[in-house]
């Protein structure tokens, strides 16, 4: 029989999903700044793969060193994902899901609809269809917090029904575009950065998928 789960026990383990939720946000949504690899020099979670080789090469890491580093992986990112090459990522599920491969369609529609119904607004300045990996990222974030907050005011009917937007926007959504967006990404990245981000999103998204499918 399978050992039920203590809350305190089901809240850290809530706090370190949204943890590697809100990482994939950050990373994915800009240029990444200064403080966040400082971050990754400071307290950088421990990680497998390119991605952990990175992380680990940061720690002795100044900051004239971090800088260098953050310009090389600005340039990377226009080019995989600005147009800055000539075959760029377009980080949009409508992109990934609609016949006709361009943004703002249905995909961003029923996004927006998810985001609405939770109280959840994209930043407006950003100017980015709502559809962008970040924001979908971001969302799953939210809900998760949301969840915890629900959990510690003694609200569970609250943290169920969170759980339950969770599992149907990972499979309406991130499960049925992620992994096509992780091997893209792969595919056009250079730097162990980005190679192993991408291959951790993908990684985290199947898992979250195979381990929320069985309450669907």
């Amino acid at each position: 029989m399978e050992e039920k789960l203590t809350v305190a026990q089901t809240r850290e383990i809530m706090g370190q999903r949204a943890a590697i939720y809100e990482f994939l946000s950050i990373a994915f949504g800009e240029e990444l700044p200064l403080a966040f690899l400082r971050s990754l020099r400071e307290q950088g979670p421990a990680l497998d793969g390119e991605l952990g080789t990175f992380i680990a090469s940061l720690a002795d890491a100044d900051d004239a060193a971090l800088e260098a580093v953050r310009i090389d992986l600005a340039a990377e990112y226009a080019r995989i994902f600005l147009g800055m090459s000539r075959r760029p990522v377009a980080p949009y599920e409508s992109v990934y899901t609609s016949p006709t491969g361009l943004m703002m369609q249905e995909a961003r529609d029923e996004a927006v609809a998810f985001y609405r119904r939770e109280g959840f607004s994209v930043d407006e300045n950003i100017h980015l269809p709502e559809d962008h990996i970040a924001f979908e990222f971001g969302f799953m974030a939210g809900l998760i917090r949301n969840a915890m907050a629900a959990l510690d005011s003694g609200n569970g009917a609250e943290a169920e029904r969170l759980a339950a937007v969770q599992e149907s926007f990972i499979a309406d959504h991130l499960a049925s575009w992620v992994p096509s967006l992780a091997q893209d990404v792969e595919n056009r990245a250079v730097t162990g950065f980005y190679r192993g981000l991408a291959a951790l999103m993908r990684d985290f998204v199947e898992a979250e998928a195979d381990d929320l499918a069985p309450s669907r």
